[in-house]
This record gives structure tokens, sequence and C-alpha cells, in this order.
């Protein structure tokens, strides 16, 4: 009997010390479980960081490069009339170049001087293209403002109401922009 109670005894203690173990078992399970969740929220959370990271990343990028083309665009724009100004004072030379030869034309005594000056001002005139210059056609065509300035209107037999009849000072365009107005003859 006392061996009885002493297996009793050792059976017991067996028993609380596999209680003792699961016990301490199921509190390391647990804050391990605790510790794993804790890992779980800290990925998810640097997951999302990336993911709004990568987000601000590419969009930076789409602003970047738009910003890049748009500045070369700008650029492209300024070279290509960066002679505006300076065209746009020599197109008084240019009108007096013409007027010398509309009444030159009439004047057979200075043929040599004429031929001259021709020479000289078809070699402006093409310097002058060649950098994007175009003359506008405005006689007979339809009056738009934002190419024409009307100087008065007058009636026309041979042109309808609306329409360009006569040219006082020819227009011009660089690179297609109007930088200069052509001074007309509106038909009433």
């Amino acid at each position: 009997m006392a061996e009885d109670k002493l297996n009793n005894k050792e059976t017991i203690s067996s028993k609380e010390e596999k209680q003792t173990k699961k016990k301490k078992a199921a509190t390391s399970k647990s804050k391990e479980n605790k510790k794993i969740k804790a890992l779980e929220e800290k990925l998810a959370t640097a997951e999302q960081d990336s993911a709004q990271l990568k987000d601000q990343l590419l969009r930076k990028m789409a602003e970047f490069e738009n910003y890049k083309r748009r500045t070369e665009k700008e650029f492209l724009a300024h070279l290509e009339n960066a002679t505006e100004g300076l065209i746009t004072e020599l197109l008084p030379v240019l009108d007096d170049f013409e007027r010398f030869l509309e009444h030159a034309a009439n004047d057979e005594t200075n043929a040599s001087l004429k031929d001259g000056v021709e020479l000289i001002y078809k070699k402006f005139k093409d310097t002058l293209s060649k950098k994007g210059l175009k003359p506008m056609e405005s006689v007979g065509q339809e009056f738009d403002a934002e190419k024409h300035q009307a100087l008065l209107q007058a009636d026309s037999d041979e042109y309808e109401s609306g329409f360009v009849t006569a040219e006082h000072l020819k227009g011009y365009l660089l690179n297609d922009k109007v930088i200069r107005h052509a001074q007309v003859i509106v038909a009433k």
C-alpha cells in the first residue's frame, strides 16, 4: 500500500508535470501565435506601404515624362519662333522693296538698277521663306478676323459681301502663326 501510495503520488506528480508542461506549451504557443500575428500585421502594413510608394513612384515618373515632353515641345516652339521679333522688324523693309519694284516696273530708264534690286529682293524673300515666313493670300478670301484687319467696307460687283476685295498691306505667317494681319478692304 505504501507502494501504491507512492505510485499514486508519482502518477499524480507526473500528471501535474504533464499539465504544467501542457500549460507552458500552450502559453508558449499563444506567445508564438501573438508574435506571428504581429509579424503578419507588420508584413501587411509593409506591403501596403510598398504598394503606395510604388504607385507614387509611377505617378511621379508619369508626371516627369509629361513635364519633359511639355518642356521639349515649348523649347522647340521657342526655337521655331525665336526669329519672330527680327522678322517682324524686317517686314517694312520687304514692303519697301515691293513698293519700289511696283513703281520701277513702269520706269525703263534704270533697268539695270531695277534688275539689281529685284535680285536683292528675291534673295531677301527666299531667306525669310527658309525661316518659315509665308505671305497670306487675302484678296478673294472670306474675311477672317484672325488673319485680316479691315480698314473699310466698300461696294463690290466682283465679290460677295464679307469677302476681301483689296489688300492695302500684306499679311504674313511665320510657321503658320500670324505675325502681321493683312490690312484689307472688305465687300459690303
